[in-house]
Parts: structure tokens; sequence; C-alpha cells
């Protein structure tokens, strides 16, 4: 018994890996860019339910605490410089600026995927809360967000 020669119906040729080869290094050479030229923002726009509720600036260093409380009253932001007692009655989202980033530290709804979203810092970034309808987006500060649908519509 000897081998035998797999025979493919579609044999890759050499264009085929020159193509995927410019691709692969298209990508690669796009994610560095990004990732050397990211702008680092200087404000954070906190939104819950598309009504933007503050606008925060993001501070050089030390540590403050945001404590997000959504009761039946409505949503109300709390700041705090030391780390805050949570509720137990109502729904809630901590998060902490230190040194010009922004972290979720702490959230009461069931999947946490907002808490374990790494710290942004940069002008785009965002971190979401789905269960809570809530939003928190870096942006320089600079432009008003209006304005760049103002722009495109003219």
């Amino acid at each position: 018994m000897g081998w035998k020669k797999s025979v493919s119906i579609y044999p890759i040729k050499r264009a085929d890996l020159i193509l995927i080869s410019l691709c692969l290094l298209t990508a690669a050479l796009l994610s560095v860019y990004f990732m050397l030229y990211r702008e680092q923002g200087s404000t954070a726009v906190l939104s819950c339910d598309g009504v933007e509720l503050s606008v925060i600036s993001l501070p050089e260093s030390g540590t403050t605490y945001y404590l997000v409380r959504r009761t039946k009253q409505g949503v109300s932001v709390e700041k705090y410089t030391g780390y805050p007692e949570l509720p137990t009655a109502e729904a809630f989202n901590l998060f902490a600026i230190t040194d010009g980033s922004v972290k979720m530290e702490a959230a009461d709804c069931k999947d946490q995927i907002c808490v374990h979203h790494r710290p942004i810092l940069s002008v785009g970034e965002s971190v979401i809360c789905l269960p809570h309808r809530l939003v928190v987006e870096i942006t320089d500060g600079e432009e008003d967000r209006d304005s760049i649908l103002d722009g495109v519509v003219e």
C-alpha cells in the first residue's frame, strides 16, 4: 500500500497566494497605522437613551468616580473622589476616570460586558452598557457632535 496523491478540484495558484499575501500585508499596515496615530481624547460624553447626561473633562492625573443611578424618577450622575458605596435598590453603573482613561468599574447588569471592557482613552472609543442603555464616549471636546451631521447634509 502506498500513499495516494490527493487531487484538489480547485488548486491554489500562485496568483491566489500573492493576493492573500497582499491582503494580509495591507491589514497589518493599517493596524499599525491606526495604533500609532490614535488621538487621545480630552472629554468623555455620558449619554443614556440617546440623551446627553454629562460632558466630563478627562484629568491628566488622579481618580474620579461617577455613579450613574437609574430610578423611577430618571437618571442621575453623582461625582465622587473615593470609591462610593454602591446602591442595592436601583440600577447603577460606576465608572472611574484615571489618568485620562475611562473604565467601567461596576454595574448591576447581568452580563457585565461593560465592566470587562478595557479602559478607553482615544477619540471615538466607547463603553456601552446595553441593559441600562448607557454610553460613555471619548471625544476631543473641540467640535459640536451635531455639527458633523449638518456638515455632511449641507
